[in-house]
């Protein structure tokens, strides 16, 4: 079983009614109606194996579509739940299986675009298609990796299987198993954080936000009150690489902006998926996207800049400490 984590925000996954026959009949979750809808679908030409979740639409409940085994198989059906009620989806003809194996979700503008990848037959050349549900049909729209590759990713759950027979039939415990592992992401969200930052000792006009009870700050604010210290750092966006270049012991040099607090309320987080490089090797950090700017834990940052953190809880002051 293949788990690719790709971006990433989905809705909790809930269990979706389904009216069975007769009166005071029990109600059947998304998950049991996909087991049976799987095992009539591979029972009637299992040739078709290869499975794929995945949650185009977001609403939670996830896509099924069911491939031919092999590279270039095609896609020999597709379904979810709309309403309670198992829906087909038409499907396209002109993307192959591994389409949909291979998902990758960007965002632009708080839009999630889902692009997969196929190589052709005889060819190496990777195609990449925008993949969007409408109604009950997929679309498969052919585009440039540039299309998309200036935007950041997201984590997203993809699950695939392929190892759902028993002697050549369906096998109702490995598809269960294989149905039941189907992770969902939760929304992350980011609230201002109470913590104040201090520079030895005097205080900054730095904002911060908190991601899972961590505090995250924008990289270039801090690098701005650095400015000058021990433990200066400069800021620069790496064309060639398409990372986030950080220079330690420069000079921080202004792009503007910075130490600007221009968010309110609660905001729909995305985990940065862009490379971090100190002083040209890559290194391995968390940080968010949170308005359009990369925000780091605070700590991850002490470390490249070389500083010390000093944290009071009692007064939620973070001290950094560069002398």
């Amino acid at each position: 079983m293949k788990k690719k984590i790709l971006c990433t925000f989905i809705a909790a996954a809930t269990a979706i009614g389904f009216a069975a026959p007769g009166a005071g009949a029990a109600t059947e979750s998304w998950r049991d109606a996909f087991v049976t809808r799987l095992m009539k679908t591979i029972s009637q030409d299992p040739s078709y194996t290869d499975v794929v979740l995945t949650d185009l639409d977001q609403n939670g409940t996830p896509e099924a579509f069911v491939i031919k085994k092999g590279t270039y198989g095609g896609i020999g059906a597709g379904f979810t739940v709309q309403n309670g009620t198992i829906v087909n989806i038409e499907v396209p003809q002109n993307i192959i299986g591994e389409c949909l194996e291979n998902i990758n979700v960007y965002i632009k503008n708080d839009t999630y675009i889902f692009v997969g990848q196929e190589v052709p037959r005889y060819t190496s050349h990777i195609a990449y298609y925008k993949l969007t549900l409408s109604g009950n049909k997929l679309n498969a729209l052919r585009i440039n990796k540039t299309d998309v590759s200036p935007y950041a990713t997201v984590t997203y759950v993809d699950k695939y299987s392929s190892n759902l027979l028993n002697d050549g039939y369906p096998d109702r415990t490995k598809i269960s198993a294989f149905i039941n592992s189907y992770d969902v992401v939760n929304t992350l969200t980011a609230t201002k954080s109470s913590a104040r930052v201090f520079v030895n000792g005097t205080e900054t006009a730095v904002t911060g936000y908190s991601v899972d009870n961590t505090n995250y700050f924008k990289i270039r604010d801090i690098a701005t009150v650095l400015r000058g210290t021990g433990s200066q750092f400069n800021v620069e966006w790496n064309e060639t690489n398409n990372g986030i270049d950080i220079t330690t012991g420069a000079a921080y040099v202004s792009i503007g902006g910075e130490l600007v607090d221009d968010v309110t309320g609660n905001f729909d987080v995305v985990e940065n998926s862009t490379p971090t490089f100190v002083n040209g090797k890559q290194v391995a950090v968390t940080s968010y996207v949170i308005n359009g700017s990369s925000y780091f834990k605070i700590r991850d940052i002490a470390d490249i800049a070389g500083c010390e953190v000093q944290w009071d809880d009692g007064t939620q002051i973070i001290n950094l400490v560069t002398e």
